[in-house]
């Protein structure tokens, strides 16, 4: 009897474990602190396009944001950056990257990015390097507010959900954020 017991308990445990992992990517927190060190190019502005595309062997979906620079806080920019995930929609066909990034033509956004070799970006740490841009409605002063985590584990992370201005409160100034993140440069 215990021993059916204990196996039935561990295939239970088993059957929990995985339910809990599907449907979710798990990445390892990096701080806001450590995206600005760590990232090539840190911009706000508006996603001006979205658009998804086969890689040349027709085996992977990707999807480009072109995003429309107002402003460049670290890095150069020609105006414009590409920033290229992978999962997207094409044909009806759909490959879906649990917690990737879902960008909203005409939003604005801050962004961490990393360099790849194509020559366009990736957004730092899976997805915890865009911000969403709020403005006052009176005043028109931009405000940072916290990523959406939807399909994404993120360990590490303390437990206030960040350290730093967005620890405390779901929305910051943008210049505070900023000089809090890549201190003066």
């Amino acid at each position: 009897m215990t021993k059916r017991m204990t196996v039935s308990s561990v295939v239970v445990l088993l059957a929990v474990l995985l339910a809990s992992g599907a449907g979710a990517t798990t990445v390892e927190y990096v701080s806001p602190r450590q995206m600005g060190d760590e990232s090539a190019l840190v911009v706000r502005g508006k996603v001006a396009s979205v658009r998804s595309f086969w890689n040349e062997a027709h085996t992977k979906i990707f999807t480009e944001a072109v995003i429309q620079v107002d402003e460049t806080y670290k890095g150069q920019t020609a105006g414009e950056a590409r920033v290229l995930q992978m999962g997207g929609v094409v044909d009806n066909m759909q490959m879906h990257v649990y917690g990737a990034v879902i960008w909203h033509r005409g939003e604005e956004v801050l962004l961490f990015l990393d360099q790849l070799d194509t020559g366009g970006y990736r957004v730092a740490g899976f997805s915890q390097g865009k911000f969403g841009i709020e403005r006052d409605p009176a005043t028109g002063e931009p405000f940072v507010t916290r990523p959406l985590e939807e399909g994404v584990e993120i360990v590490g992370a303390p437990s206030s959900r960040g350290e730093g201005p967005l620890g405390a409160s779901a929305r910051v100034p943008l210049g505070e954020f900023v000089k809090y993140t890549l201190g003066e440069r």
